[in-house]
């Protein structure tokens, strides 16, 4: 496809604010147009939120014509909240480390699984998480690579905003 002033998207040095001064150079560059569909194709999607029956205000189910107690998304329900936190965490993960690829001095020892298993794909963004946690990455820091993909990929803020929250939480025991 060629467009007038559309140019295939190169990648860009960024800086990461250090506390010791010295920042640390990045290249990072944009993500791929299937990124997103290759998440869901690897079964990274978020979490289905439990159901629980409608009541009126005196507590009662409410239900359908049928008789049927009608059901709702519970979208507060903790364990659904824990789990889409994490689903957010990954997503931030594997996005950063995307758009770290064209940057030959940055590395990680945990290498992609060669299948599309969901449970393998959810390991290894675990796994990479750990990783950049031992590296000594911080939440900030997570924040801020999460902002650049999203402005070098030109994504509203809001698509990875989710994502970068509760990067300093652990994940929960059996999370994958």
């Amino acid at each position: 496809m060629h467009l007038p002033g559309l140019n295939p998207a190169a990648a860009r040095v960024i800086q990461l604010p250090r506390s010791s001064g010295e920042p640390i150079s990045l290249t990072m560059q944009p993500l791929s147009l299937g990124f997103h569909r290759r998440l869901r194709g690897r079964g990274v999607v978020p979490p289905e939120p439990p159901r629980k029956v409608a009541r009126d205000s005196a507590g009662k189910p409410l239900r359908d014509p049928s008789g049927l107690a009608i059901l709702t998304a519970d979208d507060r329900h903790p364990d659904y909240l824990n789990l889409l936190d994490v689903y957010h965490q990954r997503v931030a993960v594997l996005a950063i480390v995307e758009s770290l690829k064209s940057d030959p001095q940055v590395t990680f020892t945990t290498q992609p699984p060669s299948t599309s298993d969901p449970e393998a794909w959810c390991r290894y963004a675990d796994a990479l998480f750990e990783e950049m946690e031992t590296a000594g990455m911080t939440a900030g820091d997570l924040a801020i690579l999460s902002q650049w993909t999203c402005r070098l990929s030109h994504l509203l803020d809001s698509d990875l905003q989710g994502a970068t929250r509760n990067f300093s939480q652990g994940l929960p025991h059996n999370s994958t």
